[in-house]
């Protein structure tokens, strides 16, 4: 899972996550640490709600009752 953070950049600071060989790979720049963190935190909280959801969706269960089809065709009497 991703963790963004503010780093400090020549001009300003970016929003960055550490890609697995240990690089940084910047999101975005902004002027001030606060606004970077900002974002980094919204970021991480964003990422945090999507891991949550994709865990429930693994945990639905489904129902065990007979399915029924999409479609219905009557019967064909020639057949």
């Amino acid at each position: 899972m991703l963790t963004y953070s503010a780093h400090a950049i020549r001009g300003g600071f970016a929003v960055a996550y550490t890609r697995p060989d240990g690089t940084l790979c910047a999101v975005m720049d902004c002027p001030t640490r606060e606004i970077a963190q900002g974002h980094a935190d919204t970021l991480n909280e964003h990422q945090q709600a999507q891991h949550r959801a994709a865990q429930l969706a693994g945990l639905r269960q489904h129902a065990y009752t007979e399915r029924r089809p999409v479609r219905w065709f009557e019967p064909d009497a020639f057949a």
